[in-house]
């Protein structure tokens, strides 16, 4: 990174997310402030495990976050012994995988690019699947519809929440304003970016903040809001989502 102001880097996610980036860009002389979007909340196995039982002998199993790793892929392999499956699991990113290969799992697959569209595309041509999806009640049915569209039969399982977190202090909001780069890493970190922005500071921001989304489907919902300046991520493994990101401040030095 070239000499000049010291760049700020908000990163607005659920807790643990893009693990590793915060000290790799302090490295190269950025600042770097983590924002809280999200508050997983398990539900209960026992209001989603008796859908997966009568759904038996799945090809494959799509994780979208490691969330649902804790929240489903574990309780659900206790509950099912030696009768978990052992099919692929699509993740949508590495931060996934990696959790799913500690929580047992060995047939782990990964995109081509980041995230729950990217799945789509990679099972596209595959034959018809029987495919379960666990997924958070924020992300919506729009995975699980795409999959349907292409044949598979789809076992659409919600298995967690996602709480709003506490309010943010008026210097976190002001940090946000002044950020060189903003990473909102799904839609629902990106709707309680807006919304936190205020009135006052939210056409500016959406004029002239630069965003980082992690995926197609956080860039759409940030062109429905109004952000003009968006990129999306090719990657959030650590050292090459940081690369990313030093490209991105660079263009926007003045």
């Amino acid at each position: 990174m070239t000499a000049g102001p010291r760049p700020i880097v908000v990163i607005v996610s659920a807790p643990g997310t893009l693990d590793g980036v915060d000290a790799l860009l302090r490295r190269r002389g950025a600042a770097v402030v983590r924002l809280v979007a999200l508050v997983p909340r398990p539900i209960a196995p026992s209001r989603w495990l008796p859908r997966l039982r009568r759904f038996a002998a799945p090809d494959t199993v799509v994780v979208t976050s490691r969330f649902a790793v804790e929240a489903a892929i574990r309780p659900w392999r206790r509950a099912a012994g030696d009768a978990f499956p052992t099919v692929e699991f699509w993740a949508v990113g590495p931060g996934t995988g990696a959790a799913l290969r500690r929580a047992g799992v060995r047939r782990v697959r990964r995109p081509a690019s980041v995230g729950a569209s990217a799945v789509a595309r990679a099972l596209r041509r595959r034959r018809p699947r029987r495919v379960v999806y666990l997924r958070s009640e924020r992300a919506g049915p729009d995975l699980a519809r795409a999959l349907r569209a292409q044949g598979h039969r789809v076992a659409d399982v919600v298995a967690y929440r996602l709480a709003d977190p506490p309010p943010w202090s008026p210097r976190d909001v002001r940090r946000v304003g002044s950020a060189s780069l903003v990473v909102v890493t799904s839609p629902s970190a990106l709707e309680l970016l807006d919304r936190r922005l205020g009135r006052r500071r939210r056409p500016s921001f959406r004029a002239e903040g630069r965003l980082v989304t992690l995926g197609d489907r956080s860039r759409r919902a940030a062109r429905k809001l109004g952000f003009r300046r968006i990129s999306v991520a090719p990657t959030t493994t650590a050292h090459r989502f940081t690369r990313y990101v030093l490209r991105e401040l660079e263009d926007a030095r003045p």
